[in-house]
């Protein structure tokens, strides 16, 4: 596939939404084949905004991916995402996404207070313009002070350490025990808070493996690395090539205009 038949940009957020906003994101492609994609755990959910021909034509909110899926896009789809971290949840949002884990739901921008046709305008004019309405839309959600800040520090601490801070060390340090630590993620997220340590580490070492396919930093030995990278991927980390195929669309290094 030709560089310039895919277009992949990434926007960060206003900094007062750091805490809850990894990016926003905008896609789209030009080729009249069915192109597929493979999407890799990395501990985000994400707010999709699916247009063709001028028209939005789906709003999807995902969970958290637990496990690599596939999808296809073909010519002329324009997707612009908003990458959440976990604390949004509470946060920015009062909903739990515990039963979208490796799937998704239908909603609608109305639901978020954002205009449908403020969208489609920012996005036929300069991505640029809707982050910027988008921010101000989504700034009016941040509570003064509901944010559970013991589950805040909780996803920093695993953040911070690559996923390899014991559940345990966490719990301690943010007066919790494992258990009620386990339960309160797992109402958030649909999974525990080892699991998504897990994804985490998974998420830091892709990125090394994209330059060395050989470092495994975050794992005990090579064996654990090679198997976590397969039980993710359903490849080796040799077979994943990073760089070079597109296929990997969080990795690739798209032409960004």
């Amino acid at each position: 596939m030709k560089a310039n038949e895919i277009t992949y940009r990434e926007f960060e957020p206003d900094e007062r939404l750091k805490d809850f906003i990894k990016c926003y994101w905008y896609f789209s492609i030009r080729t009249k084949c069915l192109k597929p994609f493979d999407i890799l755990p990395d501990g985000y959910f994400d707010l999709l905004i699916v247009m063709r021909g001028n028209q939005i034509v789906d709003t999807l909110l995902t969970g958290i991916w637990s496990k690599s899926i596939s999808i296809s896009y073909t010519e002329n789809t324009e997707v612009f995402g908003i990458r959440f971290k976990p604390i949004a949840i509470g946060g920015l949002f009062q909903f739990s996404i515990k039963d979208t884990i490796d799937h998704y739901q239908h909603m609608t921008l109305k639901d978020l207070g954002v205009n449908e046709q403020m969208v489609v305008d920012g996005l036929n004019g300069f991505p640029e313009y809707l982050v910027h309405y988008l921010n101000q839309q989504l700034l009016r959600l941040i509570p003064d002070n509901n944010i559970d800040k013991r589950l805040k520090k909780c996803f920093e601490l695993v953040e911070a350490s690559g996923g390899n801070k014991p559940v345990d060390a966490i719990a301690q340090t943010i007066g919790l025990s494992a258990r009620q630590l386990h339960r309160l993620v797992s109402r958030m997220l649909g999974m525990g808070i080892k699991d998504y340590s897990k994804i985490v580490r998974f998420k830091k070492c892709l990125h090394m493996v994209k330059s060395n396919q050989t470092d495994y930093v975050h794992y005990y030995d090579q064996s654990h690395f090679i198997r976590e990278i397969k039980h993710f991927t359903g490849l080796t980390p040799a077979q994943l090539n990073l760089k070079q195929n597109d296929r990997f669309i969080q990795y690739y290094d798209f032409d960004r205009l």
